[in-house]
């Protein structure tokens, strides 16, 4: 991508470009508009003539400043659902490896809030931008008719502004690139954080955590602090040249009125004519640094777009050969030389211990990894079900659709793998082994819809016997018309029908929001900033008006003096005013991230990626924009009114009388007009990024079930909904920016005709702290609404006495939503030291007890005594860094202990892998889990609850593992799904049928 500042231009549509036209044109028409306003007011300043002119002049520059909003938003709209989708097509392209190796987060984050910083570039810059190239040169060319001198200045010191801002915004540049990174950086983290969430808080170091997650954020403020106080040096530049500048202007003039060298009417237009040369190169540099958010997000698209990939074609038929195939790995090759063909009609079954290299197998055959050696090729379409299913989709029966649209069989295929009754349940209240369940029926019905190779890894490895005969049966039914390989470490059993599973509707926890707090220090700056630039336009006005009487030049000396303090102090003001305010707010956001993390340990919420990133910096950007205007509007409106009333009370009461009614019309017509679309664009763009990061992480089974376009069009659809929200909004933002000025046009024409020079332009510097609170009130309730979603309510909880027993008298367990308990007068008494199997069909409560035993859910009735308890969860929750830190999430242990407790977890051959640093996607799922349970049995506690840890492992090392937990002599607690395991413990709790005992 090309730099500078149209760089992005030849990445966006023809559209975008269309309506940056547009812009163009209603720039040239508002240069014209201006002239003659120019003209107009101070013709009827000085000789009460003009009035219609200068009436139609305000009408035009308020339709055209409505124009230019809407047109601009329109052009950014586009941008954005334009590149978003050509990210996404791009990273489905390059695959699920290049996805997990540029990260999840990172890439959604790039796609949302990376994107959505293109608004300021459209909306502030670019119309900024063409502003620039027209309204200086035609307003410079007419104060060059009129008054040669001061056009020289103009045209001397003009230059200088792009030249500082050139400067500072290379500088700048580099700034920016680095808080992007850390942007992203901070996405990631808190992404490892959530997802190791469940197993701190067993551990009791999630609340320490808190700590970690404020200082992500603080070192996130300090980056992007350090870009922004270049970023501002830039604006305090600009603004000081120009008003420095205008100063000058201010002053030779009236050196030339008092001299009698030009008259009081040509002195005024070039004096409301001046400030027009600067103010749209000011304000272009100004909003330069909000634009390299929105141009560094392009320039990232574009590394990713631009990358070419070779397509790698799909051959029809239904056969897969693999012949000697071997990848490295590790150090090693897994798989390591295997070979073999299979055709419609057969089954051919992986075999091997954990880790020898079956899902690699899979990622070869679908084409995700590049063999070292060998070849492996598929003929045909694939359906395909991983280790750990991900899902695009919110409920199975969307996630079925999407698969095979409009497939009229979709409850037949759930109901042959007893999933019928999970159909309209959100997968992310299912359990693992119901979310198992619904990723076979996705596949078993792109097979019923054409597809004639089937890959299955470990399909039944967290389901019970009865449901795993349902699914063999039915995977068998499937192989008539399909190549068949599966992964299993699973012998199949027949036993009774399962049980029903439990029914849960969403998680509805009251979000009553705190009231926020006002950055004062920041509102108060901006008081004292917009009060200097009107004493500025005051002082100005009134030094014409004292020189055009003739007097002694030395009496205008404090006039002068007046003007050019006023001048630096306007920019100075404004400087401070912006870093004071934005420090406040970040350290607002830190705050509340860190508050929110300690409620998610509470509640243990599975949104809280969203939480964290997306309402936090939803908080941190709306609090400048929605709680400062308001007050900087009501300082700035009152010691103007002040003033007037020193001059004249009549004129006072009529620019109070307009302010006032600006003030409340023009936020009431903008919130009226939009329709509430700044909070449905709120909801729509956390619902884009939701959906964004749940395809990102659903590559995977996506890509294989050539899915992928699907989403992207619904994604899309999203993104045209988004942008036609957008465009509301800017509709109503436009409008209510008219009342503005038309509400400050009206004051200056009738305070004009006292002939005071001062009352008749000053009302004109009130449009810049009133044009903010149409868009502070349309933003108002998405405020609000990510503020409750911040601060709900999560109480603190006793901490429960912990005895060395498990006791359970009559207790009642329902989840969150859930219609229903989903254990009922349930009885355990399991003594210390006893090896406990838990038993019974998918759904029937075995996580439910378990949630209860780790404190995650509390009993609606009954006597529980319980002891400390470790954890070994069905997901194994690893993090993006090395082993050694990896166990050391149970605690804090010597390098020792963590060698012991891996060959404890029959995994001696990584004692000496502390210092890897693993992916979760990079270890096998047998390996993941013994890593889990190498963690969990470091930590301190009585009874170690064990989720399938043998899920994914060949049965000689299942059982070596088992001996090895009988030797460490605490309470155990086992789900299983494997008889023979059942049979070995000392007691068995069935939670279904009796069909285990």
């Amino acid at each position: 991508m090309k730099r500078g500042p149209l760089g992005a231009l030849p990445q966006l549509s023809r559209n975008a470009r269309r309506a940056l036209v547009g812009v163009g044109a209603l720039a040239f028409l508002n240069a014209l508009a201006l002239v003659a306003q120019a003209v107009a007011l101070a013709s009827v300043i000085t000789t009460r003539e003009g009035l219609p002119l200068l009436a139609v002049a305000i009408l035009a520059r308020a339709g055209l400043s409505w124009a230019t909003e809407s047109a601009a938003a329109r052009a950014a709209a586009g941008a954005k659902e334009e590149l978003r989708t050509q990210l996404l097509a791009k990273s489905f392209e390059r695959g699920p490896g290049w996805i997990a190796d540029r990260g999840t987060a990172e890439l959604s984050v790039l796609a949302t809030k990376g994107l959505d910083a293109l608004d300021a570039y459209f909306t502030r810059y670019l119309p900024a931008l063409v502003t620039a190239v027209i309204v200086p040169p035609l307003a410079g060319a007419w104060i060059l008719f009129t008054d040669w001198p001061s056009a020289v200045l103009i045209a001397v010191t003009v230059p200088l502004i792009p030249v500082f801002a050139a400067l500072i915004g290379w500088y700048t540049e580099k700034r920016v690139r680095k808080a992007a990174d850390v942007t992203e950086l901070l996405s990631a983290q808190l992404m490892e954080l959530l997802r190791a969430l469940p197993v701190l808080t067993v551990f009791g170091r999630a609340k320490q955590q808190a700590g970690a997650v404020e200082q992500i954020g603080e070192q996130h403020r300090k980056a992007t602090m350090g870009t922004l106080r270049i970023a501002f040096l830039s604006a305090l530049v600009l603004e000081i040249a120009a008003s420095l500048s205008v100063a000058l202007i201010a002053v030779g003039v009236g050196i030339r009125l008092v001299h009698g060298d030009m008259t009081l009417m040509t002195a005024l237009v070039v004096l409301i004519l001046a400030p027009e040369c600067y103010l749209p190169l000011r304000a272009a540099g100004a909003a330069h640094h909000a634009s390299e958010d929105g141009l560094e997000a392009v320039r990232r698209v574009a590394e990713v777009v631009e990358h070419e990939d070779k397509a790698r074609p799909r051959l029809p038929g239904g056969s897969v050969h693999v012949d000697n195939l071997r990848v490295l790995r590790r150090g090693g090759f897994a798989p390591d030389g295997i070979s073999f063909d299979v055709r419609p009609g057969e089954i051919h079954r992986l075999e091997g211990a954990s880790g020898a290299g079956k899902s690699t197998t899979f990622q070869v055959l679908l084409g995700f990894v590049e063999p070292t050696d060998g070849t492996a090729f598929v003929a045909g379409d694939i359906a395909y079900v991983p280790q750990k299913p991900a899902f695009a989709a919110a409920t199975p029966r969307a996630e079925l659709e999407l698969t095979v649209p409009g497939a009229d069989d979709v409850e037949q295929i759930a109901d042959e793998v007893a999933a019928l009754h999970l159909l309209d349940r959100q997968i992310t209240d299912l359990s693992t082994g119901e979310r198992q369940r619904v990723a076979v029926a996705r596949a078993l019905l792109r097979v019923r819809h054409g597809a004639t190779v089937l890959l299955l890894d470990e399909p039944t490895a967290h389901l019970d016997p009865v449901t795993s005969r349902k699914v063999d049966k039915a995977i068998k039914r499937a192989s008539d018309t399909a190549a068949v390989v599966l992964a299993s470490h699973r012998e199949k059993e027949a036993t009774e029908d399962e049980t029903a599973a439990r029914v849960v509707t969403e998680e509805t926890q009251a979000e009553r929001p705190k009231r926020l707090p006002i950055p004062w220090k920041g509102a108060g700056l901006g008081i004292l900033a917009a009060v200097a630039g009107i004493a500025l336009t005051a002082l100005a006005a009134h030094l014409i008006a004292r020189a055009a009487e003739m007097p002694p030049i030395l009496t205008l000396s404090v006039l002068v003096v007046g003007v050019r303090t006023f001048a630096l102090s306007k920019g100075v003001l404004r400087y401070v005013e912006r870093l004071v305010t934005h420090d406040e707010t970040f350290r607002l956001a830190n705050g509340l991230r860190a508050e929110l993390w300690l409620r998610l340990v509470r509640t243990q919420r599975r949104d809280g990626l969203q939480r964290l990133v997306e309402d936090t910096d939803t908080v941190r950007d709306l609090v400048p924009r929605v709680l400062v205007p308001p007050i900087v509007a009501i300082g700035a409106g009152v010691a103007t009114t002040v003033l007037f009333a020193f001059i004249d009370p009549a004129a006072a009461l009529t620019l109070g009388g307009l302010l006032l009614a600006a003030g409340l019309a023009a936020p009431a017509v903008a919130v009226w007009m939009e329709r509430r679309a700044s909070t449905k664009l709120a909801r729509g763009r956390r619902k884009v990024a939701r959906d964004t990061i749940n395809a990102l992480v659903a590559a995977p089974d996506l890509i294989a079930h050539d899915a992928h376009h699907r989403l992207l069009t619904q994604l899309h659809a999203e993104d045209v909904e988004l942008a036609g929200q957008t465009r509301r909004q800017a509709f109503g933002t436009g409008a209510a920016t008219a009342i503005v000025l038309l509400a400050t046009g009206a004051a200056a024409l009738i305070c004009a005709t006292t002939g005071n020079p001062v009352l008749g332009l000053v009302p004109l510097a009130l449009a810049e702290p009133l044009a903010a609170l149409p868009l502070a009130a349309q933003q108002r309730r998405a405020l609000r609404e990510a503020s409750a979603r911040l601060q709900f309510d999560a109480p603190e909880r006793p901490e429960q006495p912990r005895g060395k027993r498990i006791r359970l008298e009559n207790v009642d367990v329902r989840w969150p939503g859930a219609t229903e308990p989903t254990l009922r007068d349930l009885h355990l008494d399991v003594e210390p030291g006893t090896h406990v199997a838990i038993v019974g069909p998918s759904g029937s409560g075995k996580s439910t007890l378990f949630a209860l035993l780790l404190g995650f859910l509390q009993p609606e009735r009954g006597i529980v005594e319980l002891p400390r308890a470790t954890w070994c969860p069905q997901e194994p929750m690893l993090v993006s860094t090395t082993v050694r830190e990896n166990l050391r999430m149970s605690g804090q242990h010597d390098d020792e202990a963590l060698r012991e407790a891996l060959r404890k977890a029959c995994l001696p051959e990584w004692t000496d892998r502390l210092d890897t640093v693993i992916r979760p996607d990079q270890v096998s799922g047998g390996e993941a889990q013994r890593l889990a349970l190498a963690r969990a049995l470091l930590h301190d506690a009585d009874v170690v609850l064990l989720d399938e840890p043998t899920a994914h492992l060949d049965e000689p090392t299942a059982r070596r593992l088992l001996d090895q937990l009988r030797q460490d002599g605490r309470t155990v607690l086992h789900i299983t799904h494997r008889p023979d395991e059942a049979a070995r413990a000392d007691l068995v709790l069935d939670l279904g049928t009796p069909a285990y005992r």
